[in-house]
């Protein structure tokens, strides 16, 4: 769910006020004392960590508690969910067979699961394909709540395909976008399994774990390794149920941070780990760069790899790959060059992720003495970045959910200057004809293309659609009276219930005209604050608040409804109760063609009504 959320968290991130900068550890215990701090501010019950400099761990430990009630404490043995660590995994396992001449990246999904039912309006031109699933560039929205929450205990593979399956619907043509997505990575796993001959948490442990030096780790959940599993924790303390989810090749691995720090040596050392060559260095480095994307066609292949991701962040690159499921979360990044990189497991709290706190300060430890050395910038002519300049529009939310906070807050403006870009108040300069690396940064993070007339700005995870001016104002304009009703709704409630309470409103036009706009403010704002309540809290209760159908989802389903009525009812009463103030109708209307405005917009998306459970 965290990554379903990510557009729009970045986007809040830049309201954050920046906090002092604590100093850089200089030393490994320097190090663990600091990591013992953060995980404790950020009340994370347990947690393992792994940090490796050349090759080699040199730091390994626990840090609380596997079982906060039986004061069971965190080793590095300790086994956690690494959740969508899995999809590095499927990756390198499909580039097994890949190597064996078994599957090829370009081969099309139709051809190699028929069985798997999907819809893509451009598969004659643009067909779905294995290096789709991998990449996240199917076109696929994330698969919906309900599927997210389903248990899949002793399901088969294709089961839990097939129950995502109503998910499986491309947005835009296969190959153009990066847009997260867990169900891809599953249908991959599932290939793997056919093209075997066994099963894909068999095959995942005999060639790619093992021989990786994991020798517990699973993608089942075997008694013995049952036993070593940590607990994890919701945010007010209570432990979260065990879930088995219905789509193991993208989430269900389960490994210990002694093992997983396996993962971080085996990219150091190119795809050989302890003298295991699992796969050969030309793979590893297919793994490590997008190749499915218009803008990887356009020269940039920073993005999105086969499970493999660039960490959102300034300063010296890392990649690797985060992990949510069951309120624990993982990550684990490394620099191949540099032979650094780590493994932070934890089971509750604040969690770790790209931008925790605690990697903040693993990552800042492993580069104390290296400094930043941005490639040189590539002339592009002034012109050529003009055309760039404008408001760009996310065009990929991960699903139906999250995509009026992402349009909301993704909203981006790019300003040209002679031999830069300006986006999002931060200097991007040219380091290829489309590539734009961002002045903290040592490797390219954006792409402009133009495909069809449009143009685009692609980053790793996402793409926006340059808009023209004409649309902006109309948004503008429609932003500005739905915050003016608000304001007037809120400066005028008190008074008119203090007017309601004392009989005067009868004889000026009465109740209505003043308060269905009101009603229609509240069910709006409960309307889409209830559910952005729920996506920014972390837990697996907040999910079954919005994918249940109960109290607290079916309130936005009632509300999601009455702030249109309103809307209509309003403009009604404004224009018949002549008998109101001018005052009264004035606000009756103006608030009104904001709720319309909203409602429009809502209708758009599939709002009017919107049922969370199927979100």
């Amino acid at each position: 769910m965290r990554a379903a959320i990510c557009a729009a968290w970045c986007a809040l991130a830049v309201l954050i006020p920046v906090r002092a900068a604590e100093p850089t550890p200089q030393t490994v215990d320097e190090l663990d004392a600091r990591l013992a701090e953060v995980l404790a501010q950020g009340h994370v019950p347990g947690a393992s960590v792994a940090v490796i400099e050349g090759g080699q761990v040199v730091l390994l430990k626990g840090y609380g508690y596997a079982d906060v009630a039986a004061k069971i404490a965190v080793t590095p043995d300790t086994i956690f969910r690494a959740g969508s660590i899995s999809k590095s995994f499927t990756g390198i396992a499909v580039m097994t067979l890949v190597e064996q001449n078994k599957l090829d990246l370009d081969a099309r999904l139709a051809e190699l699961a028929p069985e798997v039912k999907f819809s893509n309006p451009w598969e004659k031109t643009n067909p779905v394909r294995l290096v789709h699933l991998l990449e996240h560039t199917t076109g696929w929205p994330d698969i919906s709540l309900h599927t997210y929450l389903v248990d899949g205990k002793d399901w088969t593979a294709l089961k839990g395909i097939e129950e995502a399956s109503g998910d499986y619907t491309s947005r835009y043509r296969p190959g153009y976008f990066p847009l997260y997505n867990n169900a891809g990575p599953a249908v991959a796993g599932y290939i793997l399994e056919k093209v075997s001959g066994t099963t894909f948490a068999a095959y995942l442990r005999d060639d790619v774990l093992k021989p990786m030096g994991m020798p517990t780790s699973d993608f089942d959940m075997p008694a013995a390794l049952q036993a070593r599993l940590s607990k994890s924790y919701e945010p007010d303390g209570s432990e979260t149920p065990y879930q088995y989810i219905t789509l193991p090749p993208a989430g269900s691995l389960a490994t210990s941070a002694r093992e997983l720090a396996q993962i971080v040596r085996f990219f150091i050392g190119r795809g050989t780990v302890d003298g295991n060559a699992v796969l050969s260095p030309k793979s590893v480095e297919r793994i490590e760069h997008s190749e499915s994307t218009l803008a990887s066609s356009n020269g940039f292949d920073s993005g999105y790899g086969l499970g493999n991701a660039p960490f959102p962040d300034s300063g010296l690159s890392f990649r690797g790959h985060n992990g949510s499921i069951d309120s624990f979360t993982s990550v684990f990044g490394y620099r191949a060059a540099d032979g650094m990189g780590f493994v932070l497991l934890a089971n509750g709290g604040d969690g770790v992720d790209f931008t925790s706190d605690a990697a903040q300060v693993v990552k800042s430890y492993l580069v104390r003495n290296s400094t930043l050395k941005p490639p040189p910038a590539t002339n592009v002519p002034a012109e050529e970045l003009a055309r760039y300049a404008g408001f760009y529009r996310t065009i990929t939310p991960p699903n139906r959910l999250t995509q009026p906070y992402t349009d909301i807050l993704g909203f981006t403006r790019v300003a040209a200057l002679d031999d830069r870009l300006v986006a999002g108040g931060k200097d991007f300069f040219p380091s290829g004809p489309h590539s734009f690396r961002r002045a903290d940064r040592d490797t390219p993070s954006l792409a402009f293309v133009e495909d069809r007339g449009h143009i685009y700005k692609v980053g790793p995870f996402n793409a926006q659609l340059q808009e023209p001016l004409w649309k902006m104002a109309v948004l503008w304009l429609a932003g500005v009276l739905i915050a003016i009703g608000l304001v007037l709704s809120l400066v005028m409630l008190p008074v008119w219930l203090v007017a309601l309470a004392r009989g005067r409103l009868k004889q000026r036009g009465g109740a209505a005209v003043r308060f269905v706009p009101v009603l229609g403010y509240v069910t709006l704002i409960a309307t889409f604050a209830l559910p952005l309540l729920q996506i920014t809290t972390s837990g697996m209760m907040a999910l079954h608040r919005l994918a249940d159908v109960a109290p607290y989802s079916l309130t936005i389903f009632v509300a999601s409804i009455v702030f249109p009525l309103c809307a209509v009812i309003g403009l009604w009463l404004a224009w018949r109760r002549t008998d109101a103030s001018r005052f009264a109708r004035f606000y009756a209307a103006t608030a009104c063609l904001g709720l319309t405005a909203a409602a429009t917009y809502a209708a758009r998306m599939g709002w009017v009504g919107a049922a969370t459970w199927n979100m």
